[in-house]
């Protein structure tokens, strides 16, 4: 009987062993380490059906790590001997789930067949996968900046006491933005407040 969609492996590059009846953890270990703004977890072994459960779990591990960091998470497959693509799939659907709560996974494999199995694949074609881990950290800080460029408010909307920068010529004066506290003491504000200009007549 031919094997089932979720069990079909996707071919590595390095030769594979035959599966044994070795508990997950003795065919798959996991190393995490910190690296720019993310957190990478590298996997070494067997990635197949009877070690999905151990999988997610580093994973979700992981995850948790880069939400108290504020950083995105880097599977580091390129050590795999073995990859199926029932493991691919759920780390799409993790990965899908946890990028709705901010925290974005990227995928590194040198291993052209991997990537293009999961792009043509509709429960993996959106998950980012890279060749190299230094590719990924380009990704993530790329896609950092153009969130930060899009949500950053109108500079309309936040409006300057002074049209004059400091240090301007024949200005002696100190320019404070509205909210901002002022040094000295004395009987003046704490803060600056924002009044509308007279009128001239």
């Amino acid at each position: 009987m031919n094997p089932t969609v979720d069990d079909s492996p996707i071919p590595s590059t390095s030769a594979s062993t035959p599966a044994n009846s070795r508990l997950p953890g003795d065919q798959l270990s996991f190393r995490t380490r910190h690296r720019g703004e993310a957190v990478i977890l590298s996997a070494r072994g067997r990635a197949d059906a009877a070690t999905v459960p151990l999988w997610r779990t580093e994973v979700r591990e992981a995850v948790e790590e880069a939400v108290r960091t504020g950083s995105a998470v880097i599977i580091d497959a390129g050590g795999l001997e073995f990859l199926s693509r029932h493991t691919v799939a759920a780390l799409a659907r993790d990965a899908r789930r946890y990028r709705q709560n901010g925290t974005e996974i990227v995928l590194v494999t040198t291993d052209l067949g991997i990537a293009h199995l999961a792009a043509g694949d509709a429960r993996t074609v959106d998950l980012p996968v890279r060749s190299t881990v230094v590719s990924a950290l380009t990704a993530i800080r790329l896609r950092k900046r153009a969130t930060y460029a899009t949500s950053r408010p109108s500079p309309h909307r936040t409006p300057q006491i002074t049209p004059e920068q400091h240090g301007a010529p024949h200005s002696g004066r100190t320019h404070y933005l509205p909210g901002e506290i002022i040094p000295g003491r004395g009987d003046l504000r704490p803060t600056v407040v924002a009044t509308p200009l007279p009128r001239l007549r």
